[in-house]
């Protein structure tokens, strides 16, 4: 599949298009949108905007690069989806960092919570993935641990 991308500038007057093509080898994406979709204690939440960033590192000679992705719905910061994983690892195991922030207040999994998140696609161009479970918290305000629970979630995402 090919991405078509429009540019229109206006410069004093002047109206400039930039036309650009891409190819798109996102195993498949069957054009679906790029979204995050998850239910969060009841309320599902649609995150449109989806961003991931890749960072390539060298340890101890073996070279590895981690995608980092944010999700956000549209601009609205306040609530932010956040987790890490290595480029090319699938499947249950492959996830190792996933918080939800909501107001300011941050919810994460840890690896002994009821949270289970499977990869299926991470091929360096797509990102496919289910989850649900338990983040834990703790409210500043109140001094108490505090929990939130997902279910339902899964992201699909060509980058």
């Amino acid at each position: 599949m090919k991405k078509f991308f429009l540019n229109v500038f206006l410069l004093s007057g002047l109206v400039l298009s930039i036309a650009s093509c891409s190819s798109d080898d996102d195993g498949g994406n069957s054009g679906a949108a790029d979204q995050l979709v998850v239910t969060i204690d009841g309320e599902t939440l649609t995150f449109t905007t989806i961003l991931v960033d890749e960072e390539t590192y060298t340890d101890d000679g073996e070279t590895y690069t981690e995608l980092y992705v944010t999700a956000t719905i549209g601009t609205d910061v306040s609530r932010i989806i956040q987790f890490d994983l290595e480029l090319g690892d699938t499947g249950a195991d492959a996830l190792y960092y996933f918080q939800y922030t909501v107001d300011g207040q941050s919810y994460f999994y840890n690896f002994d919570d009821a949270f289970n998140a499977v990869v299926t696609v991470n091929n360096g161009s797509r990102l496919t993935m289910t989850f649900s479970g338990d983040l834990e918290g703790y409210d500043q305000e109140a001094q108490e641990n505090v929990s939130i629970t997902l279910s339902n979630g899964s992201v699909d995402v060509a980058y």
